[in-house]
């Protein structure tokens, strides 16, 4: 029982140099057969007060390079072939820090990094890599992916990812993530993992041309009881009273485009005492909000005239109200008054079609989510650099 996957260490307090010898003198005591001789439950016992047993679980750990590892012993972590970087539990565990430097493999461990090759330089080679992203145990509902690095080529004028891009496929339900190219530290993505069944999410990048790319991501396989593990159908979860929610390719320092083709839903998971949730652009600058509209236009677009007969990019705030106030103060076109709307485009968020002040949006639907749709009819005038949202859950 001394190998079990919570590890046993066992301390000589006054020797170190004794473990492993007094180790074996303890089995053997404690294993001995009936007529060991006398005085062996004495010597058993006088043995056992020489030692103390520490038990740890492999839980997360901070390493000294502040990256994500897992608590376990050294001679575990060289077994699979981790970098041991700092020390957990009290210092009786090496922090292990796992990463796979490779264009392609399997990903079978927790909280393992995919890095280019080369890492932190550049790479510049032409191909497909294609990770196999397979459970450590049955019960793993999901995959999550975070772009800790992610820089591979920007997408068309267009927004179209044609030269370098990302995606996902689940292992058995939900849909393959959209395209995903450009500069995307930061942002993360779920796949469903297939839990109960033998098989395995993927994860793949494929590369044309020369671009200089960089890319560190790390994967965490969540259990399908974990609080962390979202509801069906969200590509990306975000957990807090706060925070804040951007699209794909959104960088603050530079209006890249946004991606086309996009179909995804954000949800933010519902904090205890919290029963609505109010979402507005932020305050960096007039351009946090730019779903289909020209450089230098600003107005506000919602309900019909965001469906695909009209401006077609745009999110979802499902019953989203003017501040909560569902009293006709939300207008749609054609400058009709309605008490909510649930799509939202155009150079400015706010329930009031033809704005250009923006307003807190509120809805009051559980779970509480953002959809986010583009088509593929992007063209060079229309500068949809797409958002860069707050959110704040409001108390009942």
């Amino acid at each position: 029982h001394f190998y079990k996957r919570s590890y046993y260490l066992v301390i000589n307090m006054r020797c170190l140099i004794l473990t492993t010898t007094l180790l074996f003198s303890i089995s053997s005591v404690r294993c001995s057969q009936p007529g060991a001789g006398p005085g062996a439950g004495e010597r058993k016992a006088r043995l056992f007060s020489m030692f103390s047993l520490i038990n740890f679980p492999n839980d997360e750990c901070t390493s000294s390079d502040s990256e994500c590892g897992t608590c376990m012993t050294a001679s575990e972590c060289s077994g699979k072939k981790g970098l041991v970087s700092g020390t957990c539990a009290q210092g009786f565990g090496a922090c292990c820090v796992l990463r796979l430097d490779m264009c392609g493999g399997t990903i079978s461990n927790n909280r393992t990094y995919i890095r280019n090759p080369g890492y932190s330089s550049t790479y510049s080679t032409a191909g497909t890599c294609t990770w196999t992203l397979a459970k450590c145990a049955s019960n793993i509902c999901m995959m999550r992916l975070d772009f800790d690095t992610s820089s591979v080529s920007q997408p068309s004028s267009a927004g179209a990812c044609t030269t370098d891009y990302f995606q996902g496929t689940p292992a058995k339900t939900g849909q393959t993530t959209p395209l995903i190219c450009g500069e995307n530290a930061g942002q993360h993505i779920y796949i469903d993992a297939g839990a109960y069944n033998t098989a395995s999410a993927t994860f793949a990048l494929t590369m044309t041309g020369s671009t200089a790319r960089s890319w560190k991501i790390k994967v965490s396989q969540i259990e399908c009881s974990s609080l962390t593990k979202p509801p069906d159908g969200c590509m990306q979860f975000h957990t807090g009273s706060t925070g804040t929610v951007r699209s794909l390719n959104y960088q603050d320092s530079t209006a890249y485009e946004q991606l086309q083709s996009t179909s995804y839903t954000t949800c933010v998971r519902q904090e205890k005492g919290y029963c609505k949730i109010g979402w507005k652009q932020s305050a960096d600058n007039q351009d946090t909000f730019k779903m289909g509209r020209a450089s230098g236009t600003y107005t506000s677009l919602n309900g019909k005239g965001c469906d695909p007969s009209g401006q077609a990019d745009y999110v979802v705030i499902p019953n989203g109200s003017d501040g909560g106030q569902y009293n006709q103060n939300c207008k749609a076109p054609p400058n009709s008054v309605t008490p909510s709307a649930d799509r939202y485009c155009g150079g400015t968020l706010t329930c009031i079609t033809g704005s250009t002040t923006p307003a807190e949006v509120i809805s009051n639907i559980r779970p509480f989510i953002l959809g986010v749709f583009s088509n593929d009819a992007e063209t060079t005038t229309i500068n949809n650099r797409g958002f860069k949202l707050e959110y704040r859950q409001i108390s009942c």
